[in-house]
């Protein structure tokens, strides 16, 4: 395990009130019932303007309208809303600290991704950094995967993927990576099993013990 690649949002980052906050004031904007977050939510961890396709193209709305609602929310202003899950910060300094290369994989675009990493001091943690802003096709397609490949000179089996959504661990199948997965995001262990990870983590303590076992061998 020569690279951990890390997904940002609900992995690294419980970001679920800021995205909730978001989608509620997008909600509000369009006269749309509060109801329709759920489905809403289905889509976390695809690039935002497939969420809102997926969720909207169905009920007739127009996706340029729905994303400029959602944008308007003003989402650098709330970033309080979102803290790094208990313990990631220890554990991203320990695999630093012993020399464990790391990097992102992310359906979050590149400006606030930097925006975030910068106020958690986590600038310098990662290398690649990939998101949509670099790729054609995001997640679940393999190419952010492959891309880090390029990048790095890995091979598929030397880079490990570890995120909270099936649309991370399908990505990371499609390209012939491993994975690992957490349960603290978005989706339920049953959910992630069907996707094929190396293994589970329900929590940072048993995701720390996961990886650096890993980091040993």
């Amino acid at each position: 395990m020569k690279l951990i690649a890390w997904d940002f949002d609900g992995t690294l980052v419980d970001s679920r009130p800021l995205i909730e906050a978001g989608m509620a004031h997008a909600l509000d904007t369009l006269g749309q019932p509060r109801s329709v977050m759920q489905e809403w939510l289905k889509y976390v961890g695809l690039p935002v303007e497939a969420g809102i396709r997926n969720t909207f193209g169905p009920l007739g709305l127009d996706h340029d309208t729905v994303l400029k609602a959602y944008r308007s929310f003003g989402h650098a202003e709330h970033e309080h809303l979102m803290r790094p899950f208990d313990g990631i910060p220890e554990l991203l300094g320990e695999l630093r600290a012993r020399g464990q290369r790391m990097g992102v994989a992310t359906s979050k675009r590149t400006v606030p991704l930097l925006r975030q990493m910068a106020r958690f001091g986590w600038e310098a943690f990662f290398d690649p950094i990939i998101t949509p802003d670099d790729v054609t096709h995001g997640k679940p397609h393999p190419e952010t995967l492959e891309l880090m490949q390029a990048r790095t000179g890995l091979a598929p089996e030397e880079i490990l993927m570890v995120g909270d959504t099936p649309f991370d661990l399908d990505m990371a199948r499609a390209a012939g990576v491993p994975s690992l997965a957490v349960g603290h995001g978005f989706y339920p262990q049953e959910a992630l099993a069907a996707c094929g990870p190396r293994a589970y983590a329900p929590d940072t303590a048993a995701l720390r013990d996961i990886l650096l076992a890993w980091v040993e061998d």
